[in-house]
């Protein structure tokens, strides 16, 4: 039985490792986490823009930071997609082996050559420009499909020795590359164009039209679906079980669903609206992560066994920003049956709870904020409120409910393990 089981991980472990390694999916989910500073600084403005204090609102206005503070928010995070644009062309192409940045300035160009141009009336003047909603999380599906087709079409046009201009050595770089770079975008800028006035003559205009409402749209409400996301949490654990990060391997699919609703979150924040979502990414990990902290005390707390006792020393600070890392290796979780259960249901619980307190208005919508770390209250805190934090409390006490029958089951197990290895070495 054990070797059917070592043979049935090591073949999902094979299949999980080709998923996780598929240049496309690495490059989302690596180009997406490259996107935590510009967050962080959209979110740290909102949250001084939004301090409740009359007095304090009263001075941003009369001193004029409160316009700062807004173009904080408005130039990054309300900005989204021309960084998703940046930092998903310059991941993909590496990959590629392709000229990094030559991939990235082509797709900036056929971003903008995709974008309608509208007219607006500002102090009695027409003026066009772009609509900003398609540079913000709007546009944000648009801005994927772009910087990965563009970035490949355009790493495939410049490895074509006979669609590129080879300059003298003596030609400084820069130059060398422009040249290099000069007939694939010429055609990248044709085909583009092109696709730009083939949308024209469908019912949607432009390709942002078409894609949201036939892509976005759908994935945002599959995004708002508790559901997707507890069989994502569940998939994910059971990942880990057998040795593959999970967080990683879902890692693509989680910041396509949710990373648009968290800035729909901070935009309506930072505008004084209400908040449309409750799911959101930063609601995903206030709430799933106390599970770490409530094992790594266990560990501490309730066992004997020399082992599980020193695991627990090395893990619970690292537990303390949800780093499960040293628990995972060095319990281990990992094919460890005994564990199965509470270690795939506890951030499913977790979760559910948060989900159905918010929609019952028990604990507010997360505004947005980005959290760098889980540190359990201190994170609710500033995510959510007071109300929040006290969840997070609760949650972390179901955990350690949930954990207890299983670690101390386990602890007897490595107990009488110990003791019969001294026995044998004082025989």
């Amino acid at each position: 039985m054990n070797a059917k089981k070592t043979k049935f991980a090591l073949k999902l472990q094979t299949i999980m490792e080709k998923f996780a390694a598929n240049k496309i999916l690495s490059s989302i989910s690596n180009g997406m986490i490259r996107l935590l500073p510009v967050t962080m600084v959209g979110s740290i403005c909102a949250i001084f823009q939004n301090i409740a204090f009359s007095g304090y609102q009263n001075f941003l206005k009369q001193s004029g930071l409160g316009n700062v503070l807004s173009a904080g928010v408005a130039l990054s995070t309300n900005l989204i997609s021309m960084y998703v644009l940046v930092s998903l062309a310059y991941e993909y192409a590496g990959k590629l082996k392709g000229n990094r940045i030559n991939a990235v300035i082509m797709a900036i160009m056929s971003f903008f050559m995709l974008t309608p141009i509208g007219n607006f009336t500002v102090k009695k003047v027409t003026i066009s420009g772009l609509d900003l909603s398609y540079l913000g999380a709007k546009g944000m599906f648009v801005a994927m499909v772009v910087s990965l087709a563009i970035t490949y079409f355009y790493c495939k046009l410049e490895k074509n020795k006979k669609l590129t201009i080879k300059m003298p050595d003596s030609v400084p770089p820069a130059v060398s590359t422009s040249f290099t770079a000069l007939i694939p975008a010429i055609i990248i800028g044709a085909v583009v164009l092109t696709i730009r006035f083939g949308f024209t003559l469908t019912p949607w205009g432009d390709i942002h039209t078409m894609l949201y409402t036939l892509i976005q749209v759908p994935l945002e409400h599959l995004g708002r679906s508790i559901w997707t996301l507890l069989l994502l949490l569940f998939l994910s654990e059971v990942l880990w079980f057998f040795g593959i990060h999970g967080s990683m391997a879902t890692s693509a699919i989680t910041y396509t669903l949710y990373q648009p609703l968290e800035l729909q979150n901070l935009a309506a924040f930072s505008a004084g609206h209400a908040l449309p979502n409750i799911i959101t990414l930063s609601f995903v990990d206030v709430f799933k992560g106390s599970r770490h902290l409530a094992l790594a005390v266990l560990l501490l707390w309730i066992c004997h066994s020399r082992h599980m006792k020193s695991v627990g020393k090395v893990a619970v600070v690292p537990a303390l920003f949800g780093i499960s890392e040293p628990m995972k290796f060095g319990i281990p979780m990992i094919l460890n049956p005994v564990l199965f259960l509470p270690m795939t249901l506890t951030p499913v619980v977790n979760v559910a709870i948060a989900y159905f307190a918010t929609y019952l208005n028990l604990i507010p919508r997360m505004t947005g904020i980005r959290i760098p770390w889980n540190f359990i209250i201190v994170s609710g805190f500033l995510a959510g409120d007071w109300r929040t934090a006290v969840l997070q409390v609760i949650t972390f006490i179901i955990d350690l409910v949930m954990y207890y029958p299983f670690v101390k089951f386990l602890d007897k197990q490595m107990q009488e393990r110990e003791l019969n290895g001294v026995v044998e070495a004082e025989k």
